[in-house]
């Protein structure tokens, strides 16, 4: 795959955050999230050297007892430690390394350290992120994430299966998780409970309104069925796409596939927009939707998730 935007992201440090107008704003430096997120991208399009730049920033960001987020552009790190959803970003990244040999005993060595971090994690993202790490290489601790990651749900209703009383980004990656779960374990409740998931976001972002993200101004809360149309980002639709791939590998129905391919369209350009997500010569992606127009600024987690779910449509697989 050829992906000159997304390579001129990536230094000989990391990948840069934010961009506008295709150039790179230094001054908001490099992310943990993205370069972890960028390393299993690098990993499943065989980029080993950009690979090897994203897996050391993840050992520089450590400082011996936490990540640190983010990194100034002169190649510092911010002393403020990472958040939960980062370091567990992490976590999957080192995970899908150590499973294709790529830097395995470095990879051991930070995935041992990070281990406290991950499993007192106080909200719902981090565990299923990390749990898609540990399941490549540690039964026990993706047992145990299972575990945290299933306790959020205690006291959800039929109605209102969600475990936050808002439904606000990134909403794909839970049932993404329950699903990889089932997949590797065979773990039939973890299957049935990220179908129900899948389903409710489903069903959220498509009543009254063209298919598409939960939009970012105010977000979806409790008891509603008008998410906001506007303020939609590429990680959310996204993650809808790996969800339906995994629920694909795992029951083989076209039906699965389709959904898929209909999230895929939202990048298409069947949005509220009416307008491509993406450049097709360059595979640039854009940052999102705003009031009647897409934001076309493209940062590193736009391209990450556009390319991951390219990759994902095209081997009809999940990492």
């Amino acid at each position: 795959m050829n992906t000159p935007y997304f390579d001129q992201l990536i230094d000989d440090f990391g990948i840069w955050q934010h961009t506008k107008n295709q150039q790179i704003l230094r001054q908001h430096g490099y992310a943990l999230d993205d370069a972890a997120r960028g390393l299993i991208t690098c990993l499943v399009l065989d980029k080993m050297n950009q690979a090897s730049v994203l897996f050391e920033y993840l050992e520089k960001s450590y400082d011996g007892t936490r990540l640190y987020g983010f990194a100034h552009a002169d190649r510092t790190f911010f002393s403020s430690p990472a958040s939960e959803d980062a370091t567990a970003q992490a976590v999957w990244a080192l995970g899908y390394a150590w499973h294709l040999g790529f830097q395995k005993a470095r990879a051991t060595t930070l995935l041992q350290a990070l281990r406290p971090k991950i499993l007192n994690a106080q909200y719902v993202r981090g565990p299923a992120y990390a749990l898609l790490g540990a399941l490549y290489i540690d039964r026990e601790l993706a047992d145990q994430l299972m575990a945290k990651l299933r306790s959020f749900f205690v006291g959800t209703t039929s109605g209102w299966p969600w475990p936050e009383p808002t439904m606000t980004y990134g909403n794909g990656i839970l049932p993404y998780a329950f699903l990889r779960y089932g997949l590797v374990t065979g773990d039939k409740s973890a299957i049935r409970d990220g179908r129900k998931l899948l389903a409710f976001i489903q069903q959220k972002c498509e009543t009254n309104r063209p298919l598409g993200p939960v939009g970012n101004e105010g977000w979806l809360p409790k008891g509603s069925n008008e998410p906001p149309d506007f303020a939609q980002q590429p990680i959310d639709a996204a993650y809808m796409i790996w969800a339906c791939v995994a629920a694909y590998e795992l029951s083989g129905n076209q039906s699965d596939l389709v959904l898929a391919k209909r999230w895929w369209q939202w990048y298409e350009g069947h949005n509220i927009a009416k307008t491509r997500m993406y450049n097709p010569q360059t595979l640039e992606a854009y940052d999102g939707i705003e009031r009647a127009k897409i934001n076309d600024d493209s940062g590193a987690e736009s391209n990450i998730c556009l390319l991951l779910s390219m990759k994902m449509l095209e081997t009809k697989k999940t990492v």
